[in-house]
């Protein structure tokens, strides 16, 4: 089995599981909040682009992430952080700042950044346990104390904390920007059918 390819066919999954949940969207549904204590699905869609950006470039890395980069940078989606520690309340004004078509294409623009990475490396690099802290301590949006405590919590995190003294490349990649934004995906289909009303036949 070839461990890239088949990251790279995840990654790809993701990718249009996403353009099918979200492509639909009304500007009202990525503000909507069906249920109290629930985040809109604006916030968890950018949340789940954020999310991969950050592990991929951040995490990993050590590069510039997508959202630093023309034409990003300039959007309105460029809010710091990743949604990881965020309040309810800011959470909705994330919500409240996306736009369907800018979302997904810098969603495709992250994926497409991540693939072409991969597709370049020697599949050793997968063992290796990127220095996370050093490369998250230049941003202040990732030192905040929702932040930290939420990203160093996890049976994931637990396992190969005790088994290798951090997290290999491997984990990001599987857990971090596939298997929770599979999660999230599954958030984001229930909280539409929550939203839109039933129809009989």
């Amino acid at each position: 089995m070839n461990a890239i390819e088949m990251l790279v066919q995840q990654l790809d999954t993701v990718n249009l599981r996403l353009h099918h949940s979200a492509r639909d969207l009304t500007p009202a549904e990525l503000v909507a909040r069906p249920l109290p204590d629930i985040n809109p699905l604006g916030f968890i869609l950018w949340h789940m682009a954020r999310s991969q950006d950050w592990s991929v470039n951040t995490a990993i890395r050590d590069v510039p992430e997508v959202i630093t980069r023309r034409p990003w940078r300039a959007g309105r989606i460029a809010v710091p952080g990743m949604g990881t520690g965020f309040d309810l309340a800011a959470a909705a004004a994330v919500a409240a700042q996306v736009e369907l078509g800018e979302l997904l294409d810098y969603a495709d623009a992250v994926h497409a950044d991540a693939v072409l990475w991969l597709k370049l490396l020697d599949e050793s690099f997968l063992d290796l346990i990127p220095d996370v802290a050093a490369h998250d301590a230049r941003f202040p949006e990732y030192q905040t104390p929702g932040f930290r405590a939420e990203m160093n919590s996890g049976p994931e995190h637990d396992a190969a904390v005790g088994r290798k003294g951090g997290l290999p490349v491997w984990v990001f990649l599987t857990s971090v920007s596939v298997t929770h934004l599979h999660r999230h995906l599954g958030e984001v289909d229930l909280l539409k059918d929550l939203i839109r009303p039933s129809i009989s036949v």
